[in-house]
């Protein structure tokens, strides 16, 4: 066989490997896996191929098709290699197993939002990728993995540019000036998108002269007017790295509750009814669940979906353990004060009255109406 055909083999082979190591990879690794294909008659570090190999691998560095680790290396230590993905952007290693999980995944993403245009290069990537797999397998895989849409779920329409827009600028930590639900234009360093409860909100720096500060906004109700080439140092972007709404005025504080039974969670050991619970206990007719409330309408009004047989006062015993568990770090002004938890859960359940009879006005008015 001609060296030029051999050659180009070599360099088709060792592209190959390297994208599926992902990593770099030591010159020995390289001469025995070609070894093991039969591409090379040796192993040995000291034979004439590992010169060929070494010369090789120098010419796909040239050409920028891999890259060395250490380009000052001397001596007796191998180098090692990986792919320049840059140079290769549309050459990539993937497993069938690895495309059936990533499919799997796009499955759970809600069908509002899959058609988003911020996620068309993704559902095009595996549009493109997913080719090689059986057309069968690809069908079961979107008739078996479902997202179910919640009865309560909301969606509020939105500008699809102004996603695209507000998208950029978080990508490109650029400025945009804008004007919000028909207010005067000001500026804004877009940090973060995030779903609350179905509905898309921007977590953002507001500039107001001299001074910046976290605001959030409905992405439904943002208008941009421009995009600026102002950029954001990233002491603000790690400032508010775990900070959504910021609502100065959701403090959280400790709780427990009572809840009913339910058939399903049977076959859980310890099933999360809430997201912010950090205790469950099955008892003879009830569970146990200890959790971080919030201050506020917004966990108020969510609390009042789950079927709760008794709302349990702060203790000494769940301070314990919020201690032991370490919440603080998570949430970071929770306070271990019985006095100020039992504070806030007073105030909590002050807001909670008055959603009950909210609710016991509208039964109320259906009574009267002999319904």
């Amino acid at each position: 066989m001609r060296w030029e055909v051999i050659r180009f083999k070599l360099a088709v082979e060792i592209l190959n490997f390297l994208l599926q190591k992902g990593d770099f990879v030591s010159t020995p690794e390289i001469q025995k896996h070609l070894f093991s294909l039969g591409l090379l008659e040796s192993v040995s570090p000291a034979g004439k191929d590992r010169r060929k190999l070494n010369r090789l691998l120098s010419f796909l560095e040239s050409t920028g098709y891999i890259e060395s680790e250490r380009a000052d290396l001397r001596g007796r230590k191998p180098q090692r290699w990986r792919v320049n993905e840059k140079a290769l952007p549309y050459l990539v290693s993937i497993s069938d197993e690895e495309m059936v999980s990533l499919l799997t995944f796009a499955t759970f993403v809600p069908e509002t939002y899959r058609n988003l245009p911020i996620f068309s290069p993704f559902l095009e990537l595996l549009c493109r990728l997913s080719k090689r797999l059986d057309g069968s397998k690809k069908e079961l895989i979107e008739d078996s993995f479902v997202y179910e849409t919640q009865f309560l779920e909301k969606f509020v329409s939105f500008d699809q540019e102004v996603l695209i827009q507000v998208h950029r600028a978080i990508i490109e930590n650029r400025a945009l000036r804008v004007k919000y639900k028909g207010s005067e234009v000001f500026k804004i360093f877009p940090l973060k998108i995030f779903v609350y409860n179905g509905v898309l909100y921007v977590g953002a720096l507001k500039e107001d002269k001299e001074d910046k500060s976290y605001r959030t906004y409905y992405l439904a109700g943002l208008k941009v007017l421009e995009e600026l080439n102002e950029t954001l140092s990233k002491f603000y972007r790690k400032q508010f790295r775990n900070i959504t709404f910021g609502m100065k005025d959701e403090e959280p504080f400790l709780f427990g509750m009572r809840v009913a039974l339910k058939g399903g969670m049977d076959y859980f050991s310890e099933p999360q009814v809430f997201s912010t619970q950090f205790f469950f206990k099955k008892e003879k007719e009830s569970y146990l669940i200890y959790l971080v409330g919030f201050l506020g309408s917004r966990f108020t009004s969510r609390f009042l979906v789950e079927e709760v047989l008794e709302i349990i006062p702060p203790s000494q015993d769940m301070i314990a353990m919020a201690k032991e568990r370490k919440l603080k770090e998570k949430y970071s002004n929770l306070s271990f004060s019985l006095e100020e938890n039992r504070k806030k859960f007073s105030l909590f359940v002050e807001e909670l009255r008055y959603f009950l009879k909210q609710r016991k006005r509208a039964l109320e008015k259906l009574e009267k109406e002999g319904i």
